[in-house]
């Protein structure tokens, strides 16, 4: 679509005029009008009401801003009764207020009174925002041909220049018709141009273009807008919610979305976008009772919204409730035929629990009943490719991108599936897995990759009695962001692998320093799980029991979460079973997801150990008949979910005990120095709050501040441990090593020995160079946590610098054992081995070291020296051909070609022997 106006560039801005006459005249001193107008523009609504009653009660602008002050507190029916009397006072009163009106109607589900008084007022002079309030409504209805009608009347105001370039608020209102209308470039350059004529001190016009950002997956230009609003007003309930779309948008932080719905439902307990919100996150927690209980109380208000009727057809799709979710299908159509946005919002919840079938069944719904909605049908394509579907996913990709030139996933995803695929990545296939490489890493890769994955299959087929559809597609990126936009069509997804149950996609070892084998280990235990469960497993299930399936097969691919496992028992943070995926969202730190995974992996090595995995794998199928987490634990393990829990915090215990014994400092400032004060100021002789607003202090850069209130914190308690802990880092910070060291005496006698204590200790050794006293700190540390590499590294780094390389072989094993995804660690321990003749354990530590640092032709190299001399001649040719194919120097490639001649020679093999000299000659040359 085309509309003909003139053009800019893109931006937006927000709060709309609260005047239908000419601008108020300068006066000496604001009146009470224009004060109850800044603190209604700034959101304080209180304090604009309270300033209100200053005004005369015949003043029709004050009158306005006394309707648009009830709408915005969710006081509907009270502003419609204020703005209808407004309305008789004047032809321009009338035209002023009938949008406020209408809005507080259709919020209240009279969409059909709403729709008569907007058009009762439609073809007035500057009917603007009426014309575009009559238009969102007809499209609410399903009738796009009336809204078009309302729109263009907008349209033609600008081209007729009755809005003209410095009407901010005329021009938003163009901006966001045109977006309605799916002009997309039309609705960029309108919102340009209102950000020149000041829309960017409008708090309604920045909520418009934040929601374009959003609808065109640009959550960081989204928030940045958004937070202009919250500049202006923070606690505008409308720009709260849009604050919290943009938290789950960019980083998924479930909690702070939740209080600012909270915030925005103190402020309007009716607002129908706060409760799609709240029932959204419920969702995400797959609590489709809470979702639903969230809708409902929208839907009390406004029984005819959409969003929120379909945020419930959702919930009812998760909770296997076939007729609930058809009856609220028909119920939605039957409001709004074309209202496709239905099938949308089911299917991103869809989306979180793998259902990626449905989504394109939903999708191509969608599709049928509005043919433009570009966005169902990127989806559609999206979730084909996801299937492994390419060729129909790229198509219906293409036909969204023909319409939509701003879709920024369809633009990433064509790009990738049309040029960077076909010309650097190449797939090959066999019956159980098609498998994608980068050009410069199959030669390599292809040894490994099909073999280590033939026996992760072979493996799980046995233990899960299940076989999976076939071909599995196996992806491996050589590049981040290729891999980003192949899971999400975003660049900077920030994982290293996912499953989406028939296909798996990860990083290539070409991408970055992680353990390949243990990624496509885990990612290939979700197929089992995914279709096993009918796509209907619970995160935090798939997720442990993907981690487990890592632990069994390899011991040093286990995590190393002690330490949060242990402050997240102690701190209430692992939730029920019943609930368990609240610890994969609702976090206050990143590191309490890390925490989540190891906890999770933790409830199936339990479960395994007193049930036996043949009773953990049979939750599965009864998750795949639709049964929720209690009854299946129940039926499957013989007892409830509640004493699951318990049995499981109870074996849990003796296994962290070593932390009850020690001083395990969790410092994490407060969420703000606000919130901290407030605490102080609650409890102002609370030493716990001293510290708390120390950390708060130190967050916000404020180190002076801090320290005199540790000092207060210690006058209240002298054996405060935290308040002391912290005074230490503050003396390392300044490099303060006599007062660094007396805190750590005065922790000692205060009972605060332990790891954290010990690392600090060697801090201070190091600093003053006392390389013995260094060393006797870290090993002290390591008795405290095992579990922990810092004091291992460290160890390694002095014995390397002492030269001592039986010491350097201790602290590597160890080392090798705790750390994953380092691939020095292997380099280094494997080249010891090597050095020192240990010709054994090189051969498992290189069998290990495959998994980190496959490409690296020095560790095949040496990899394939401990196989020959273990005897193994043919699997170190084997390597020495890797190490060929990985691309060594000139002069390394010479030697290996030599090992390989006299590997061939003790094969009896003496042609293959010749021709390797032959090449080593070549190579050298």
């Amino acid at each position: 679509m085309k509309i003909p106006y003139r053009r800019a560039l893109f931006t937006v801005t927000a709060a709309a005029a609260l005047s239908f006459a000419g601008a108020s005249p300068v006066a000496a001193q604001p009146s009470p009008l224009a004060r109850a107008r800044k603190a209604f523009v700034h959101g304080h609504y209180k304090r604009a009401e309270q300033t209100l009653r200053q005004v005369d009660a015949d003043d029709k602008r004050g009158a306005l801003l006394r309707t648009r002050l009830l709408l915005a507190q969710g006081r509907y029916a009270q502003a419609v009764s204020s703005g209808r009397k407004l309305a008789k006072k004047s032809a321009k009163a009338k035209v002023a207020v009938a949008p406020w009106v209408a809005e507080a109607l259709s919020r209240q589900g009279r969409i059909d009174e709403a729709i008569r008084e907007l058009t009762a007022v439609a073809n007035e002079q500057n009917a603007h925002r009426a014309n575009l309030l009559l238009g969102e409504l007809y499209l609410r209805q399903g009738k796009r041909a009336y809204a078009r009608q309302a729109f263009m009347r907008l349209i033609d105001a600008y081209n007729n220049d009755e809005i003209t370039s410095r009407d901010a608020a005329g021009l938003s209102m163009v901006g966001r018709a045109a977006y309605l209308m799916r002009a997309y470039r039309d609705a960029n350059d309108a919102f340009n141009e209102a950000e020149k004529a000041g829309g960017n001190k409008r708090v309604e016009t920045l909520l418009w273009r934040a929601e374009l950002f959003l609808d065109k997956y640009n959550p960081g230009r989204a928030a940045q807008v958004v937070q202009e609003a919250s500049n202006i007003a923070a606690d505008n309930p409308h720009v709260q919610v849009a604050m919290a779309h943009v938290k789950l948008a960019q980083t998924m932080d479930f909690a702070a979305a939740d209080k600012l719905v909270s915030s925005a439902l103190a402020t309007n307990p009716h607002l129908a976008e706060a409760f799609f919100v709240r029932a959204g996150l419920a969702l995400r927690d797959m609590d489709p009772r809470a979702a639903e209980t969230a809708a409902d109380r929208g839907l009390s208000t406004d029984a005819t919204n959409l969003a929120l009727l379909s945020i419930k057809a959702a919930a009812r799709f998760l909770a296997e409730d076939g007729p609930g979710f058809t009856a609220l299908e028909k119920r939605v159509l039957k409001l709004n035929p074309q209202y496709s946005r239905f099938y949308t919002i089911v299917g991103e919840y869809a989306e979180w629990e793998h259902r990626y079938d449905d989504i394109v069944s939903l999708m191509q719904k969608a599709a049928t009943i509005d043919p433009q909605d570009t966005k169902a049908i990127a989806t559609m394509g999206l979730n084909l490719i996801r299937n492994g579907q390419d060729k129909a996913g790229i198509a219906e990709l293409r036909k969204a991108w023909k319409r939509d030139h701003y879709n920024v996933r369809v633009y990433n995803t064509l790009n990738l599936f049309e040029d960077t695929i076909p010309n650097e990545y190449v797939t090959v296939a066999n019956t159980t897995f098609r498998i994608r490489y980068h050009k410069d890493e199959r030669a390599v890769l292809q040894r490994y990759v099909p073999r280590m994955l033939k026996q992760a299959w072979d493996a799980m087929v046995r233990r899960y009695h299940f076989t999976p559809s076939t071909p599995v597609g196996i992806e491996l990126y050589a590049d981040a962001e290729h891999f980003s936009v192949r899971t999400s069509g975003l660049p900077n997804v920030g994982i290293q692998g996912v499953c989406f149950g028939k296909t798996l996609a990860a990083l290539s070892p070409g991408a970055g320093s992680f353990n390949w084998g243990m990624i496509l280990w885990h990612e290939l235990a979700h197929v089992f799980h995914i279709q096993m469960s009918k796509n209907r497993v619970p995160r935090w299930f798939t997720e442990g029991l993907a981690e487990y399936e890592t632990i069994i097969v390899r011991p040093e691919w286990q995590r190393e979460e002690e330490v949060a496992l242990y402050r997240g028992l102690k701190g209430g943070k692992i939730p029920r079973v019943a609930s368990f995926n609240r610890a994969f969202t609702h976090v206050d730190d990143p590191r309490d997801v890390t925490m989540a995974y190891f906890a999770a992996s933790q409830i199936s090595v339990f479960m395994a150990e007193q049930f036996g995995f043949d009773k953990v794998v049979a939750l599965l199928p009864l998750w795949a008949e639709g049964k929720r987490t209690p009854e299946v634990v129940q039926q499957a393990l013989g007892i409830s979910a509640d004493e699951l829990d318990r049995r499981y915090r109870a074996w849990l215990k003796p296994k962290l005990a070593r932390y009850d014994h020690q001083y395990m400092p969790d410092l994490r400032p407060p969420a703000s120095l606000a919130k901290a004060r407030a605490a102080l100021a609650a409890n102002p002789r609370g030493a716990d709050q001293h510290v708390k607003l120390a950390l708060a202090l130190l967050a916000a850069g404020k180190p002076q501040q801090a320290a005199a209130t540790l000092t207060l914190a210690l006058q209240l308690d002298p054996t405060h441990k935290d308040a002391m802990f912290v005074q230490l880092r503050l003396a390392m910070a300044q490099k303060n090593l006599k007062d660094a060291s007396r805190w750590v005496s005065r922790l000692l006698a205060a009972g605060g020995d332990g790891y954290a204590l010990r690392m600090k200790a060697a801090d201070i050794a190091e600093a003053k160079k006392s390389l013995k006293d260094m060393r006797q700190q870290l090993i002290k540390a390591h008795h405290f946590d095992p579990s922990q590499a810092e004091p291992l590294q460290a160890l390694y780094d002095l014995a390397k610098k002492s030269h001592d390389e039986a010491a350097q072989l201790s602290h590597l094993r160890q080392l090798a054992k705790l750390d994953q995804h380092d691939r020095r660690v292997y380099r280094r321990l494997l080249a010891l081995l090597v050095k020192r003749g240990h010709w054994q354990q090189a051969v498992a530590i290189g069998e290990s070291a495959i998994y980190l640092d496959v490409m690296n032709p020095t560790m095949h190299w040496l990899y394939g020296r401990a196989l020959a001399r273990s005897g193994k001649h043919i699997s170190a040719i084997y390597e020495f051909n890797s190490a060929l194919l990985a691309g060594p120097k000139p002069a390394a490639a010479a030697k290996i070609y030599r090992t390989m001649a006299a590997g061939y020679r003790k094969l009896n093999k003496p042609t293959w022997a010749k021709r390797a000299e032959q090449l080593g000659e070549q190579a050298a040359a």
